[in-house]
C-alpha cells in the first residue's frame, strides 16, 4: 500500500485519504491529530488559516466593526493577533455611540470623568463594558435590595444622583443617604420645614425643596470627603396659601405649583416671586419648563402651556377625566398621565391628541 501511494500523483493522494479518513475510528483520529500537531501547515504560506492577520488592516477592522459585542469578545480570544485588533479603541467607541448603547447626560458625565485619560482619551472597551453589564442587569432584572431606614413617617418624594439618594417625608424632615456604603442610616437630616415634604429637586450640591407648610426652601450641601459636614438652608421662598406640591429648578429659578390653584416663578438666589399664573380651578399636581415654556397638570383634569416671559396661558388642553398628575414635553410633545388611567399624547402646539399613539395604547 505505501508503494502504490507513493506512485499516485497529488489527486489520488488526496483522494485515498479523504477515503481513509471516512473509515477511521475515534482512535486513529488521535493518533493522526498528535502525529500530525508539529507538521499541520508547515509548508503553507503565512497565515493561511488566518484570515484577518494577512488581510489589509482597513478590511479586517471594516469585518470587525460589524460584529456585535459578544461576537467581538468571542473573537478576541482566537488569537494573540485577534485579540490586538479585537482592542482597537474605535471598534468600542462606535458601540458606545450606537443608539441602544446610549447613557443619560449624567451617565455619560460620570463615564467621561471615570474612564477619561490625563491624553483627552478614553477608555473605551471599559465604558463599554459598564454599559453592557448595565443594560444585561436592567433587562434580566438582576438587582441587590438595600433598606434605609431613618423616617418615623411616610415618605413622599425622593431624588438621587450619583452620591447620594434624598427623601422627604411626613415627619416634617429631609434625609441624605450615602449610596456608596451600606450604612443604612442616613448620613444628614435637615429639618426646617414645619410640615410634610411634598416635593423635591436636587441638583449637585443644591436641594430645593416644597412642603405642606406652604413654604419652598433651598438648602446648600457640602460634601467635603467623606461625609456631609454641612447643610443649610440659604432661602426660604414664602408666598404659597397651600401645600407646595410640585416645583422643578435651573440655575435662575424656581417654578412651582399649589394645592391654591396657582403657580409661582421665582428667583433662586433671592427667593423674590417674579410671577403668579392663574388659571387651574383646582390644586396644581405636575409641573416642567423649558427656556419658554411652562406645562402645568392640575386635579381639575386639564394641562395648561403658559409662556414663561410674560405668564399668560398660551393653551387649555383638555382631554382626561381625572386629575392630571405627571407630564413631561419637548419641543413638539406632551406626555400626561392621569388619574383616569389614561396616558395621553398630545402635539404642544394645536392641543390635539395623537390619534395614532391612542391606537396603539388601546392594541397594547
Amino acid at each position: 500500500m505505501l508503494r502504490w501511494f507513493s506512485e499516485f500523483n497529488d489527486q489520488q493522494r488526496n483522494v485515498f485519504l479523504h477515503k481513509m479518513l471516512d473509515v477511521c475510528d475515534c482512535a486513529q483520529l488521535h493518533l493522526l491529530s498528535v502525529e500530525m500537531e508539529d507538521n499541520l501547515h508547515k509548508t503553507c504560506p503565512h497565515n493561511c488559516q488566518d484570515l484577518l492577520s494577512w488581510l489589509p488592516p482597513a478590511i479586517s477592522f471594516r469585518i470587525l466593526s460589524l460584529l456585535d459585542p459578544v461576537s467581538l469578545c468571542q473573537a478576541s480570544q482566537v488569537s494573540t493577533g485577534w485579540s490586538y485588533m479585537a482592542a482597537e479603541p474605535r471598534l468600542w467607541m462606535g458601540l458606545c455611540k450606537m443608539k441602544e448603547w446610549q447613557l443619560s447626560d449624567m451617565g455619560e458625565r460620570k463615564q467621561r470623568r471615570e474612564f477619561g485619560v490625563r491624553d483627552g482619551t478614553r477608555r473605551w472597551k471599559e465604558m463599554f463594558a459598564e454599559r453592557f453589564r448595565v443594560r444585561r442587569n436592567w433587562l434580566q432584572g438582576r438587582y441587590t435590595v438595600r433598606t434605609f431606614e431613618g423616617h418615623s413617617q411616610g415618605i413622599s418624594c425622593v431624588q438621587f444622583d450619583e452620591q447620594r439618594i434624598v427623601s422627604g417625608s411626613s415627619d416634617k424632615t429631609i434625609k441624605v443617604w450615602d449610596i456608596r456604603t451600606n450604612k443604612p442610616w442616613s448620613a444628614l437630616t435637615l429639618a426646617g420645614h414645619s410640615a410634610t415634604v411634598r416635593c423635591l429637586h436636587l441638583s449637585g450640591d443644591r436641594l430645593v425643596s416644597g412642603s405642606a407648610d406652604r413654604t419652598i426652601k433651598v438648602w446648600d450641601l457640602k460634601n467635603t470627603g467623606k461625609d456631609w459636614s454641612s447643610a443649610a438652608c440659604r432661602v426660604t421662598m414664602i408666598g404659597h396659601m397651600h401645600t407646595v406640591r410640585c416645583l422643578q429648578v435651573d440655575e435662575n429659578k424656581v417654578v412651582s405649583g399649589s394645592y391654591d390653584r396657582t403657580l409661582k416663578v421665582w428667583d433662586l438666589s433671592s427667593g423674590q416671586c417674579h410671577l403668579t399664573l392663574r388659571g387651574h380651578e383646582e390644586a396644581v399636581l405636575c409641573v416642567q419648563f423649558n427656556e419658554r415654556k411652562i406645562v402645568s397638570g392640575s386635579a381639575d383634569r386639564t394641562i395648561k402651556v403658559w409662556d414663561l416671559n410674560e405668564g399668560y396661558c398660551l393653551n387649555t388642553l383638555h382631554g382626561h377625566h381625572d386629575a392630571v398628575t405627571c407630564l413631561h414635553f419637548d419641543e413638539n410633545r406632551i406626555i400626561s398621565g392621569s388619574v383616569d388611567s389614561d396616558l395621553k399624547f398630545w402635539d404642544i402646539t394645536t392641543g390635539q391628541v395623537f390619534p395614532f399613539f391612542c391606537m396603539v395604547w388601546k392594541q397594547l
